[in-house]
């Protein structure tokens, strides 16, 4: 066994990678336009590179299940993959207050909450928070492009109820999502720093061996150790 385990293939990568860019693009872009914080002629442009994130988000992704569908299918079953431990893990959230906390006054006087516990239940590739994200971002994906294409394409099919529901539906979305992504999900995966370097270094998208036996020992134990035997 080496002392790098792959945990992030090249195309898992660039997908995630042309993900986080449109993404806030199209976040970026539909909230300057949606509190008219620009002028007319502005919103147009802005309006065109809404649609132009969308379209190449679109694209990248269609080409991902087209090309590595093997690959799109691992993702959907890790993160449909909940069992005892991955519940468990909400008990104390994996010890991320712990972490953050543990070693600070402040842990004294929330240490009687149930969710200011050291440890970690045993975990696969991802952990439970991990997971949950996963499937939000897969149907929020679905929504916000089901919803956005059809605003564009069919919007006078909608009728006013429809085009209020539609417009409504990928605004809140969009804005729910982008909060958990950029005060939950990116702190925490910096905090996890072999696993954010991983993901954005140049070259492979490995982990030390070490690290992954420590945070994901299932996922070492069962798929790593397994596929290196055979």
């Amino acid at each position: 066994m080496g002392d790098v385990v792959l945990r992030h293939p090249l195309s898992s990568r660039i997908v995630h990678f042309v993900n986080m860019i449109c993404w806030y693009g199209l976040f970026i872009t539909g909230i300057l336009v949606y509190l008219k914080l620009v002028s007319n002629s502005e919103r147009a442009l802005l309006m065109k590179l809404h649609i132009f994130f969308g379209a190449i988000l679109t694209f990248v992704i269609a080409a991902y299940l087209a090309l590595t569908p093997e690959r799109a299918m691992l993702f959907v079953q890790e993160v449909l993959n909940w069992d005892k431990d991955t519940i468990a893990w909400w008990k104390n959230f994996g010890g991320y207050p712990y972490k953050f906390l543990g070693k600070t006054k402040l842990y004294k006087y929330i240490e009687k909450f149930w969710f200011a516990k050291p440890g970690c239940p045993p975990q696969t590739k991802y952990n439970a928070g991990q997971k949950l994200l996963g499937l939000t971002v897969i149907a929020s994906l679905f929504i916000l492009g089901f919803t956005g294409w059809f605003l564009y394409f069919f919007r006078e099919a909608l009728g006013k109820n429809g085009v209020y529901l539609f417009f409504n539906l990928h605004l809140w979305i969009a804005i729910l999502v982008t909060l958990f992504v950029t005060f939950v999900h990116i702190p925490l995966v910096i905090v996890n720093w072999p696993d954010f370097v991983s993901m954005f270094r140049i070259g492979s998208g490995t982990v030390p061996v070490e690290w992954a036996k420590e945070h994901n020992p299932k996922w070492f134990e069962n798929d790593v150790a397994k596929l290196e035997e055979k």
